[in-house]
């Protein structure tokens, strides 16, 4: 079984339309998968693929601050030594409240109580899911508004669909990742076979590319590069992909710009059910995918020098 985690270093780029479409390739070909999307904060590929939910759980992300109305009189320590701002009382008067969306768990409201009234309760800070899409079975998550602890959100949700991938036996774990270089991302990286990063043709983008690389090469995650909307700016494309293949950065292609995606996935399909020239180069790019994870783990890792 390997595991394939798709990012990019910003949001926007196409990585849950590469995601899905790469799912749709393996799936015709008969290559058993499982999917997950790790975009906690702003999970995408259910929205696409809109799977079947089978199951769903509560996440608890940390604890937060609960006051027993019975025991307060309204001392006012608690709002006092609060330095979020999280703890009010009403003109004055009891009993105290807590605001769930500033209070941050930092339990000091419970040592400065008189009455003892405060205790630290777990925090509901989302929910993970499993469910059947019609490319194979997928794990997701969705964090709650001002939810916290995010990337053990996405630990749990790979741990979920390398648990699924196990059940069942498939092959691959393809993994629909956070944008950016943080936490989360990290969360989601960490021990990859493969690190698939989208990017775009403009100088922004390859200054994150390069952040996401550098990330990449630290955890010593391969690495395979699809250029999306290519055709915008073939220069730079050509110039870019260049550089990358001398670094020993794979380069996986590049997707033309094509104004149907968008009604393509509006209709609930991904760009490569569509057809057309979008649809081969995606196939043309699953090709080279599934040549470069078939690699020994160990040399694809030693040529991972990073553009500077």
């Amino acid at each position: 079984m390997k595991t394939v985690v798709v990012l990019s270093g910003k949001g926007g780029t196409g990585k849950t339309s590469v995601t899905a479409s790469l799912a749709m390739f393996q799936a015709r070909k008969a290559h058993s998968l499982v999917l997950a999307d790790a975009d906690v904060d702003a999970s995408n590929l259910p929205l696409l693929l809109r799977p079947e939910v089978t199951e769903i759980h509560t996440f608890i992300g940390g604890e937060i601050a609960e006051v027993d109305a019975s025991r307060c009189s309204a001392h006012g320590s608690c709002v006092e030594s609060c330095r979020f701002d999280a703890i009010h009382l009403n003109d004055g008067h009891g009993p105290a409240r807590v605001d769930l969306t500033a209070c941050e768990g930092c339990a000091v409201c419970t040592l400065v109580c008189p009455e003892k009234a405060i205790s630290m309760v777990p925090r509901e800070a989302g929910t993970w899911s499993i469910g059947e899409s019609r490319f194979g079975p997928m794990a997701y998550a969705e964090l709650n508004s001002g939810g916290e602890n995010s990337g053990k959100l996405v630990t749990q949700v790979r741990q979920a669909a390398t648990s699924l991938a196990r059940d069942r036996h498939a092959e691959l774990v393809l993994v629909d990742g956070p944008a950016g270089t943080g936490c989360a991302v990290i969360a989601a990286m960490t021990g990859a076979d493969l690190v698939v990063a989208v990017t775009e043709p403009t100088p922004s983008a390859r200054s994150d590319l390069d952040r996401l690389l550098k990330l990449a090469r630290h955890f010593r995650c391969p690495v395979g590069v699809v250029f999306n909307k290519a055709d915008l700016n073939g220069a730079f494309v050509e110039e870019t992909a260049s550089e990358l293949s001398a670094d020993g950065v794979a380069v996986l292609g590049s997707v033309p710009y094509n104004e149907g995606v968008a009604g393509c996935i509006g209709r609930g399909l991904c760009p490569a059910e569509c057809g057309g020239p979008v649809a081969e180069a995606l196939e043309q790019i699953h090709e080279r995918f599934t040549a470069l994870l078939q690699r020994p783990a160990a040399s694809s890792a030693a040529t991972l020098p990073v553009h500077q």
